[in-house]
C-alpha cells in the first residue's frame, strides 16, 4: 500500500533531550514499520536539525523525496509532560514546516491513502500546498487526524479538513473545537460522530478515548464498535495518538473487519504509551519489545 502524508516535521524538545516528532511523521514512521509504503511532503532547515531530521526519516523506512530542505529552521516544539505523562506543546512560529511546497510529480502520482493534519496548515504557503495535493492528486482514502495544537486552527481550517475526509480521527480533548468554530452541536461523542458523518460525508469517524480505549462510527452500516485495552503503566502518550492512526489504517486498507482494524489500533497505541518516544521499537506482528 503507497500513503502520502503531509504535514510537519519537527523536534519534540523534553528536558534534557531531544526527539524527533511531528504527528505526520510520527504516523508516517509508525506506517512504514507496519509495512506500508510512505512518502512524506514536508520541509526542514539547512540546520543541523534537518540533517538529523532527514537521516531519522531514512531509518524509519519513509521515502525523502518530497521533503525540501530550506533556509528556515527547522521545526520545534517545546514537551513538558505531567505526572500522568500527558504532553503539553509549545510550538515555535516561522519555521521550515510553515513554508511547504511541492513539486508536480506528486500530483501525478496514485496512493491508496492520503493523511493530514492541521498545524502545518497554519501559514498560507503550507495551506496552499495541501490544497493543491487535495484537490489535484488520486487518492482512494483520505485520512484526516484533526490533531489540535494550541491556537493554530481556524473554522476554515477545520471545516476544510471534514469536507475532504473519507476518515477522521478525533480524540475526545478535541472534540470541543466543532462548538467552538460554530460548525456543529451536540450532547455527547456518539451525536457529534453521526452529525460529522451525516453533514460532511464522512465514512468512518474514529474517537479516541485514553485509557477507555476508543470508538468508532461507521456511516454505511451505521453501527458503533468499541476497544478497551487491558490497563498498562503510563510512561508518556507522546505518539500514541499517531500510532493508533496508523495501525487502524494499514488495518483497514488490508481489508480487515472494522473492528479488528480498532482493535489493532488500541493495541498498538496501548504498548506505545508504555515507552518514552513516539516510535518506540516493537515487532509489527505482536507489538513486542525488542
Amino acid at each position: 500500500m503507497k500513503i502520502l502524508v503531509f504535514g510537519e516535521i519537527l523536534w519534540d524538545v523534553f528536558p534534557g533531550k531531544y526527539e524527533i516528532g511531528g504527528a505526520p511523521l510520527n504516523f508516517g514512521a509508525h506506517l512504514s514499520k507496519l509495512g506500508g509504503e510512505v512518502q512524506v511532503v514536508s520541509a526542514v532547515g539547512k540546520d543541523g536539525l534537518g540533517q538529523e531530521s532527514l537521516k531519522m526519516v531514512r531509518k524509519f523506512g519513509i521515502d525523502d523525496r518530497f521533503i525540501k530542505v530550506l533556509e528556515k529552521p527547522t521545526g520545534v516544539c517545546n514537551v513538558s509532560v505531567d505526572e500522568y505523562g500527558n504532553p503539553t506543546y509549545y510550538l515555535v512560529r516561522d519555521v521550515a514546516y510553515d513554508n511547504i511546497t511541492v513539486d508536480e510529480e506528486a500530483l501525478k502520482l496514485h496512493y491508496d491513502a492520503f493523511y493530514m493534519g492541521t498545524l502545518a496548515r497554519r501559514s498560507v504557503v503550507s495551506s496552499e500546498t495541501f490544497k493543491k495535493l487535495v484537490r489535484g492528486c488520486n487518492f482512494d482514502e483520505v485520512f484526516c487526524d484533526i490533531n489540535i495544537r494550541q491556537d493554530f486552527y481556524t473554522r476554515e481550517i477545520v471545516e476544510e479538513s471534514l469536507v475532504h475526509s473519507t476518515i477522521l480521527k478525533i480524540s475526545e480533548e478535541e472534540a470541543f473545537v466543532f462548538k467552538e468554530t460554530g460548525l456543529l452541536e451536540y450532547s455527547n461523542l456518539e451525536e457529534l460522530s453521526i452529525k460529522l458523518a451525516k453533514e460532511y460525508d464522512i465514512k468512518i469517524i474514529l474517537v479516541t478515548l485514553g485509557e477507555e480505549g476508543a470508538f468508532l462510527y461507521s456511516a454505511k452500516d451505521k453501527e458503533f464498535h468499541k476497544s478497551k485495552p487491558t490497563p498498562v503503566k503510563v510512561v508518556s502518550t507522546v505518539g500514541a495518538g499517531d500510532s493508533f492512526s496508523a495501525a487502524f489504517l494499514y488495518n483497514y486498507l488490508k481489508g480487515n473487519n472494522l473492528q479488528a482494524c480498532l482493535d489493532k489500533a488500541v493495541q498498538l497505541s496501548s504498548f506505545v504509551v508504555t515507552r518514552l518516544g513516539a516510535v518506540p521499537e516493537y515487532d509489527p506482528s505482536n507489538y513486542q519489545v525488542r
